[in-house]
């Protein structure tokens, strides 16, 4: 199963490097270099030094702007755990911090489950290859737009992507209402904005390596600035019908704040620059080749995957 689970990695990146070069490719037409104006690509202004955290009227951190978390680059949109270089998939430390082995605390069924979803044949169930959703987790790989609509804060990341946390309520949504980033409240604590998320419908994934968890999961991330250009997060994950034990991950590097104007389609630009389009499907014809491997797999059904509700008790 190595030798196939490499493989599904192998056109997952493809696949998402295939998107990625569709993107710049379509920018750089528009602006003749790079930039909206024409002619010779934009330098990026250099960001100021860092200082004193920001605060809103109330002292409370202003978190207003973008910050990545990325590091040298994309180093765990296939694997979260430690990982090393191959099949077109850059190498990394593990991003779990929390057991301090750096791996994920699966049950025995769910580490079975995860591992077919990197067979290669099953590299099509991953809604990201159909550019639909990126989990919460998911999402540090790339920018994200830190804003405030009324007394709540909006979080922009890839795709598009918008949650809304509720600074107000305290309690979560029915449990009948699931939601695919769940459903994010918030509060602070200090200098640190918690966000506590329930209500996953459990559709996304945390990586292109099939990593998940169930509709039972409770998510809370804290976000602690520690300058005006850093911020610290983390995201703890306690689902007791697929882990053993709760687990704290933590992005590639300290979230660092983006310069406007930056060139760098991974960090900023797609937050800011109105030019950008959503064209993810665009090219996207590996997807295709996928999908007929999948139907001729599957006699045209989908697989029936292992989920919490259909393993025995005993057996978790």
């Amino acid at each position: 199963m190595q030798t196939r689970g490499s493989v599904v990695l192998a056109i997952t990146s493809f696949l998402v490097g295939l998107a990625v070069t569709s993107t710049l490719a379509s920018a750089q037409g528009r602006g003749g270099g790079g930039g909206r104006g024409g002619g010779a690509a934009r330098v990026a202004p250099a960001l100021p030094p860092a200082g004193p955290v920001p605060r809103m009227a109330d002292g409370k951190p202003d978190l207003r702007g973008v910050f990545s978390g990325m590091g040298s680059g994309l180093t765990h949109t296939v694997i979260l755990e430690d990982h090393t270089s191959g099949f077109g998939i850059r190498g990394g430390k593990s991003l779990i911090i929390d057991p301090p082995d750096g791996v994920i605390p699966y049950q025995p069924w769910a580490l079975e489950e995860r591992n077919l979803r990197r067979e290669d044949v099953n590299a099509y169930e991953d809604p990201v290859g159909h550019c639909e959703f990126y989990d919460i987790g998911r999402l540090h790989s790339f920018a994200q737009r830190f804003f405030y609509t009324g007394s709540n804060i909006a979080i922009a990341g890839q795709e598009q992507i918008v949650r809304v946390v509720d600074m107000n309520r305290r309690q979560h949504l029915p449990a009948s209402i699931r939601l695919w980033l769940g459903d994010p409240i918030g509060w602070w604590e200090g200098d640190t904005l918690v966000v506590d998320s329930t209500n996953f419908n459990a559709k996304p994934r945390m990586a292109l390596g099939g990593d998940f968890y169930s509709v039972n999961a409770h998510v809370v991330e804290r976000f602690t600035m520690t300058d005006s250009n850093t911020i610290k997060w983390t995201m703890t994950i306690t689902d007791p019908t697929v882990f053993t034990r709760p687990w704290t991950m933590t992005s590639a590097a300290p979230m660092t704040r983006q310069v406007e104007g930056s060139n760098d389609w991974n960090r900023a630009l797609r937050l800011l620059d109105p030019a950008w389009e959503h064209d993810c499907h665009e090219g996207n014809v590996v997807l295709r080749h996928m999908r007929n491997i999948y139907e001729q797999t599957y006699g045209g059904k989908p697989r029936q995957q292992v989920t919490p509700e259909s393993v025995p008790a005993a057996a978790r």
